[in-house]
């Protein structure tokens, strides 16, 4: 048994992914060239925080959504992200620089891509996909009663 996701829900995730490679890009050309900046230089200072959290949770969380891992272990995955990414920003002051807003911003990237997994979630994105053509099942994964 395989999972897909719908093609409209797939285009968003690429528009999320195209996203934070353009920030990436614009963050590195900012390195380069010091007077580059995105809106304002405390939004480019801090861009790359989002950036880390946005891709990686939209990364592992898709990875997980398709391969059929259950809802709430995205979410959790999420909180785990966030509460991560405050503690390292708060606490771990001998490896990182404490700076809070690179957490919100960090926290800010984990709600976007959340939002993205609510709606994919609710909408019923991920299908159940049979060998055989016509067997194709619309549904939530964790209403299947063979993945329960």
């Amino acid at each position: 048994m395989k999972y897909r996701m719908k093609l409209s829900y797939r285009i968003v995730q690429l528009l999320l992914f195209g996203f934070g490679f353009v920030l990436t890009l614009i963050r590195w050309l900012n390195v380069f060239n010091s007077d580059f900046v995105v809106i304002s230089p405390e939004i480019t200072s801090h861009i790359l925080n989002f950036l880390l959290s946005l891709l990686a949770y939209l990364t592992i969380g898709s990875l997980w959504l398709v391969s059929g891992v259950k809802y709430r272990f995205i979410a959790g995955l999420g909180v785990f992200m966030i509460a991560a990414n405050f503690i390292c920003e708060t606490l771990f002051s001998f490896i990182n620089t404490v700076d809070i807003v690179d957490a919100v911003y960090g926290t800010v990237g984990v709600v976007l891509a959340y939002i993205y997994f609510c709606c994919a979630e609710r909408s019923n994105a991920v299908t159940i996909y049979h060998e055989n053509p016509g067997a194709e099942i619309q549904g939530s994964r964790d209403r299947d009663p063979i993945l329960q």
